[in-house]
């Protein structure tokens, strides 16, 4: 990419419009952010995989990159593995896990407990207690210069209950007012070895199942949409977008149908049985994260859920977005899913990722839950994708679209994802009700 480079700084150089100059400081942050993402040579890749199944060829290696299971790309002349591809790679293909010597290490067995029994309206609910920290690593830190530090927090509201902040380090500035789409505790201090940002919360999570297979629930889905519900209708350029393609993908899974509530069924069957899980390379690389999950079929959890909501509002379905922490005992980590509105049940959820991964075990219990419920083990943060801090950074966001591990700058420059250090404590979770 050193070419790529040159020809960028060669454009900068020049007299060229500011939209122009932005996309190009765009540009040349992604190619950075590719190198970080993309370090696993082909000889490294096939020893991952041979580490799960030992018996591994080299024939069935290349197959499984034809069949497009493996993400790799082409840098500086050499085939280079997204970081994660093998993680992927066995999340996705049950018959790869089956063979894997690592056994099953998902945490499918508490979800399955959770719905077992369930009864429409029966309400669950969680107490989660963790700890989150970020910091620096010793090559970013630049003593003495003020940092800036925004770090993600949930809020008292919707399902969230009985939150308390038990301890943040060192005392922020400010906090997230309480109608903030993506919450944060900021932070102002010297920047010095070993400086650690913390926050450590507690709260109830309340959820009631909704069984969105009743049949009163199907007939209730056919009245009018709340006035206020139809904000949630529009484009929010540019993932959000109303693209000919997507259209017409629209069009052919709901053609025939009327009943929103069996149309936005539709398009959650699509995603789940058509997707395959992705980890993803950073989002700022993709122009438009919708329709790259709808044109090869596969995504990660935000991108999956961008499709749904992105779907869901071409066929007149309000829909939103929403994200977090995973919080299953032993398993604390980012995660992203959708809302939608279904008139006679309210604001109700779509979990695409772990929908399509209950799917392709043939666990359809747990996938129809997922359409219309998230469960109680998780930390709901952002309401909103692609929205600014308060007050917001002066540099690029690491992130620009999401907040759930945090973001930090100096007052002369950003500071990089792969500079920094996350951390989830687990302190206590367990299940209420």
């Amino acid at each position: 990419m050193t070419g790529q480079k040159k020809l960028i700084a060669q454009r900068l150089s020049e007299d060229i419009p500011l939209a122009l100059r932005c996309r190009l400081g765009l540009e040349l942050k992604n190619l950075k952010d590719l190198e970080n993402c993309y370090t696993v040579t082909r000889e490294e890749a096939l020893q991952q995989v041979r580490e799960r199944i030992p018996e591994m060829s080299e024939e069935e290696f290349d197959r499984l990159q034809l069949e497009g299971k493996l993400d790799w790309i082409y840098l500086n002349g050499k085939m280079m593995y997204l970081d994660s591809f093998c993680a992927t790679l066995f999340k996705v293909n049950p018959s790869l896990w089956q063979r894997s010597c690592q056994g099953d290490q998902s945490d499918y067995q508490i979800l399955d407990d959770l719905i077992a029994g369930l009864e429409d309206g029966q309400e669950t609910c969680c107490h989660i207690h963790i700890k989150q920290e970020v910091s620096l690593k010793e090559r970013a830190v630049e003593e003495g210069k003020t940092l800036r530090v925004h770090m993600p927090v949930p809020l008292e509201r919707e399902q969230v209950q009985n939150l308390q902040l038990l301890e943040v380090t060192p005392a922020p500035v400010c906090m997230a007012e309480e109608d903030a789409p993506q919450p944060t505790l900021y932070f102002e201090a010297p920047a010095a070895i070993g400086q650690i940002f913390s926050v450590e919360y507690a709260f109830d999570h309340h959820t009631v199942y909704v069984d969105l297979g009743n049949p009163e629930r199907q007939k209730a889905a056919m009245e009018p949409f709340p006035e206020e519900t139809k904000a949630y209708l529009s484009e929010e350029l540019p993932h959000i977008q109303f693209t000919p393609y997507l259209r017409s993908l629209a069009a052919e899974i709901t053609e025939g149908e009327s009943n929103p509530l069996l149309i936005a069924r539709r398009i959650y069957d699509f995603i789940t049985t058509k997707v395959s899980y992705a980890f993803m390379r950073d989002y700022a690389c993709i122009d438009h994260l919708a329709e790259y999950c709808a044109l090869n079929l596969k995504g990660d959890c935000g991108v999956q859920a961008l499709l749904f909501i992105t779907l869901c509002r071409i066929a007149g379905i309000p829909a939103k977005w929403q994200s977090g922490i995973d919080a299953k005992p032993g398993d604390v980590g980012e995660h992203d899913w959708a809302m939608f509105y279904v008139p006679g049940s309210g604001w109700v959820y779509a979990d695409l990722s772990y929908g399509g991964s209950s799917y392709i075990r043939g666990a359809y219990d747990r996938w129809n839950y997922f359409f219309g419920n998230a469960d109680p083990y998780r930390i709901p943060i952002n309401n909103a994708f692609q929205k600014d801090f308060e007050p917001p950074k002066k540099f690029w966001r690491n992130d620009p679209y999401d907040n759930q591990s945090g973001e930090a700058e100096y007052e002369d420059h950003g500071v990089r994802s792969d500079d920094l250090l996350y951390r989830y404590q687990e302190i206590d979770i367990h299940r209420i009700k």
